[in-house]
């Protein structure tokens, strides 16, 4: 007979390890996850007590957690509530339990979410209820029962209990063959197969067994599963991939396709059988990180606003949960590489809406870990403009925050722009970096004046001997660096400031057209994770600080190293969603019709450019603020 695996540590097991199991789970999960240079992770919610089996995120952010033993908890705002969102009475034992959970496509006006779990009553059944949402609990009274799968054997394994919605709208079902290989190749049960229902629990015509099986079975849209425990869609797309735990030697990543036979239990991993679709991945059995026992979680990184470098777009994550790690899998090469190891029994995996991976871990009574690239920093940025006399100069601002001195580096550049196609620049150019109250910090006109050595030791060297530079150890407050032309020059400069730790910077200047305009530029690296960017292009509020000609209708765009258009932005309000974030960074510009663009950037150069609407001309300033 072969051996029956399964997501709980066999009993025998237990009693084995009855005295000393809590502490060797409490202690290893002491130690932190080993994760890839660059990364980090934080416990969410604390500790939850009972096994967990299942997360998944509200469109509103919470973070909703089942425990097998009925319990559906709810973390918001990274905090565990005390109340359940409900509580239902099951069956735990063995596999059974409250095993998915999953929130309909329309939950923002419906308020409808839905639960996999096995009823506790004779006959013994997995069955799919909806609830409705009351705050943060459900509403009293409303579970509606969609769906009542087959009866169960008195084996407690192999129940999958995975349920997600697809971009089709429909409710797709991961269903275990209760520990029966047979059921898995009948059309005559919902056991060992993936399901598609409609929200009601009715059946779409569309399936692939419709017209040849009778009854709920018309709902089978894949067969021939064993136990597909956990199942993604990648967002953006329709592509389905299903994580089917095996028997005694190869777990699998499937590619889900309506009407596919994936072979249980004839076929277990590769198979050249033509009837039966193999996976497109499978790994061994093993005790190392490259093996394991049963493959869990699965999650595509495909966030709405993406955290990670850019090489783990489209990737797909899973698990296993008797070694611990967490491995990538790339759709496109057929390849998995290691992410993580030294996770206590993980079980599910979930890209969060913030861009980060969470990871569901049965040890040491359940946690839910957030995982994520340690963000980007400002490094330098710079501010390119046409420098004219009085109100028309070039200034730069930025804030020096934390309680330690920063070495900062500042320069003036004209002449040497003309080598990278920039017509008239400003000849020789004077930087002044002053205080936020006025007072003179230091200046510089020829850099070679002063500060020579250690300028050209910062490898901040100006390529010109007219263009200036300094040096300047700066504790925390707001400072501004302006640059003018010598003898009242006027032409196009660049002005840089390098190696800050600041929370924003301004450039501010004559915005004219053509390669007059206003040009922010800036640079994010350090670390390998994106950073949440804020960037204004102020005009008209500039009158009620005494700038007489302020640009009346400033428009914004932001463009990557490559001249590529990332995103632009006319009046702050007109797109609802980028207002409403701005606002929540406490940005919101003074004035309708100035420009405002929140985005997330992975490290790189970047180019904020304000130009005016209809070629109009005056005084703009814009600002880059890094809100992570």
């Amino acid at each position: 007979m072969k051996a029956q695996r399964s997501f709980y540590l066999p009993s025998s097991t237990i009693l084995a390890l009855v005295v000393a199991a809590s502490f060797i789970l409490v202690s290893a999960r002491a130690i932190a996850a080993n994760l890839p240079t660059g990364f980090t992770e934080v416990q969410v919610g604390g500790n939850l007590s009972g096994s967990l089996t299942a997360m998944a995120f509200a469109p509103d952010g919470r973070l909703f957690v089942c425990q097998q033993g009925g319990q559906l908890r709810v973390i918001k705002n990274g905090v565990l509530l005390s109340t359940p969102f409900v509580s239902l009475t099951v069956d735990s034992s063995g596999e059974r339990g409250l095993l998915g959970i999953a929130f309909d496509p329309n939950f923002a006006t419906n308020h409808y979410l839905y639960g996999y779990y096995t009823v506790a009553t004779s006959p013994i059944h997995n069955r799919v209820s909806r609830f409705t949402a009351a705050g943060d609990t459900a509403a009293p009274g409303s579970e509606i029962v969609i769906l009542n799968l087959d009866n169960l054997s008195s084996a407690t394994n192999h129940n999958g209990g995975a349920i997600h919605f697809g971009p089709d709208g429909k409710l797709y079902i991961g269903v275990g063959e209760n520990a029966n290989g047979a059921n898995a190749q009948s059309l005559s049960n919902l056991l060992g197969k993936m399901l598609r229902i409609n929200a009601d629990g009715t059946i779409p015509p569309d399936n692939p067994f419709y017209n040849t099986a009778t009854g709920n079975n018309r709902a089978i849209w894949a067969l021939g599963l064993r136990n597909p425990f956990t199942f993604a869609f990648q967002p953006g797309t329709t592509r389905l991939f299903i994580n089917d735990v095996g028997e005694s030697t190869y777990e699998e990543i499937n590619d889900g396709i309506a009407g596919s036979n994936y072979g249980w239990p004839i076929t277990e991993g590769p198979t050249s059988n033509s009837a039966f679709r193999g996976p497109i991945y499978f790994y061994g059995h093993g005790t190392n990180n490259v093996t394991g026992c049963a493959i869990v979680g699965a999650a595509f990184y495909n966030p709405p606003v993406p955290q990670f470098p850019s090489s783990y777009s489209g990737k797909y994550f899973f698990a296993d949960l008797c070694n611990g790690w967490i491995r990538v899998f790339d759709p496109s090469a057929g390849t998995a590489t290691g992410f993580a190891t030294g996770i206590v029994n993980p079980v599910d995996l979930h890209v969060g809406p913030d861009g980060a991976l969470y990871y569901l871990a049965r040890g040491s009574g359940g946690q839910v870990f957030r995982i994520s690239a340690l963000p980007a920093q400002a490094l330098n940025i710079s501010g390119r403009a046409r420098v004219e006399i009085g109100e028309g100069v070039a200034i730069s601002g930025f804030i020096i925050t934390g309680p330690e001195p920063k070495r900062v580096g500042v320069r003036g550049i004209g002449p040497s722009l003309a080598n990278f196609g920039v017509s008239g620049p400003l000849a020789d150019p004077v930087i002044q970096l002053s205080r936020g109250d006025g007072s003179l910090v230091m200046a510089n006109d020829n850099w070679k004046n002063t500060q020579q050595a250690e300028i050209t030791g910062a490898g901040l060297a100006p390529s010109n001997d007219k263009e200036a530079a300094l040096i300047a150890t700066l504790t925390a407050g707001n400072y501004t660096a302006i640059v003018t032309g010598k003898n009242g020059g006027t032409g196009v400069a660049l002005a840089e400031v390098y190696d800050l730790d600041q929370a924003a910077v301004s450039t501010r200047a004559q915005v004219g057209t053509g390669s007059d305009v206003l040009i922010g530029g800036f640079i994010t690296g350090n670390k390998i994770g994106a950073t949440r960017v804020a960037v204004r292009a102020l005009g008209p509020s500039l009158q009620q600080f005494g700038i007489a000609n302020p640009l009346p209708d400033p428009r914004l765009e932001l463009r990557n190293a490559n001249g590529a258009l990332l995103a632009s932005n006319d009046n702050w309000q007109s797109d609802a969603s980028q207002a409403a974030l701005i606002s929540s960074y406490g940005l919101a510009p003074p004035n309708n019709l100035e420009s405002a663009i929140a985005i997330s950037l992975a490290p790189g150069p970047y180019t904020a450019i304000v130009t005016g609407k209809n070629n109009q001309t005056g005084i703009g300033l814009i600002e880059i603020y890094d809100e992570q």
